[in-house]
């Protein structure tokens, strides 16, 4: 009888080894891979439990198993508290933490013209022709136009979400979401940003696969997680914590693990 977990590992170990084989020696613009690891828990939840937001095929989505990796740390930083703290009157019911409401996602931000020129032509979601059209045109654009799209998502974002843990909001310690719609205000922590900016970046053109989730402890030594965008240049780092679109090596991060870009698949980082 086959294993389906070693079949997974060995898979994700192959196409580490595809990714760390890239990197280069000394300065590396690029994050090597190390060998396959379990998805975080918080995202193999979501990927069950909210199919458009995970992202995945579905034949990705059957690697995705049914079991939480044991030991997997909990993406709760939301960073430096707010001057005006989540109040508890903001929080869910009791009956609401029994089974958390999905969240609402908010309306794509409106960008310049010349930040979205080209994403009318990406409109069949898992079509193949239209994400190679996508990647076509993203390719296409010089490094200071992406930048510039990078960095737009990125602050309106930080601007447009007010940071609150997963514990205020669906009274768990560790719930993947877009931000929730509270009182008229969007609230979330770290990894709901991410896939708030992930979500915008493919609607304004930005291929699928040039995108990919990523885990590190900060600084101060809380588990962080972040948007990746893999440039001409090398990897890019979309935080809620930093407003500029940041080169990976350039954050004093400790990175534990990688999505492996449009799968299912994940690495640690090494």
């Amino acid at each position: 009888m086959f294993n389906t977990r070693n079949i997974v590992t060995g898979l994700i170990s192959a196409a580490a080894l595809m990714a760390g084989a890239s990197a280069h020696a000394g300065s590396m613009p690029f994050m090597p891979r190390g060998e396959g690891v379990g998805a975080p828990m918080g995202f193999a939840e979501l990927c069950r439990r909210d199919v458009a937001t995970c992202g995945l095929p579905s034949g990705q989505l059957a690697l995705m198993g049914v079991d939480a990796p044991a030991g997997s740390a909990l993406t709760s930083s939301v960073g430096a508290q707010p001057a005006s703290p989540f109040q508890a009157a903001h929080a869910v019911s009791t009956s609401e933490e029994a089974s958390p409401p999905p969240a609402v996602a908010p309306t794509p931000i409106a960008l310049s013209e010349d930040a979205i020129a080209g994403q009318g032509s990406v409109n069949v979601a898992g079509s193949e022709a239209a994400a190679t059209t996508a990647l076509m045109t993203w390719m296409s654009r010089s490094e200071r136009e992406q930048l510039k799209l990078l960095n737009q998502v990125n602050q309106l974002v930080n601007r447009e979400v007010k940071k609150a843990s997963d514990l205020d909001l669906y009274g768990q310690p560790e719930y993947w979401s877009l931000p929730r719609l509270v009182d008229g205000k969007l609230y979330g922590d770290c990894e709901d940003y991410a896939l708030e900016k992930r979500r915008q970046l493919i609607a304004a053109g930005v291929p699928q696969s040039a995108l990919s989730l990523a885990v590190a402890f900060t600084a101060r030594g809380e588990s962080h997680a972040v948007l990746m965008i893999s440039l001409k240049s090398g990897d890019w780092v979309l935080d809620n914590l930093t407003p500029w679109a940041t080169p990976w090596e350039d954050l004093n991060y400790r990175w534990v693990e990688r999505q492996v870009p449009g799968t299912a698949l994940w690495t640690s980082a090494t």
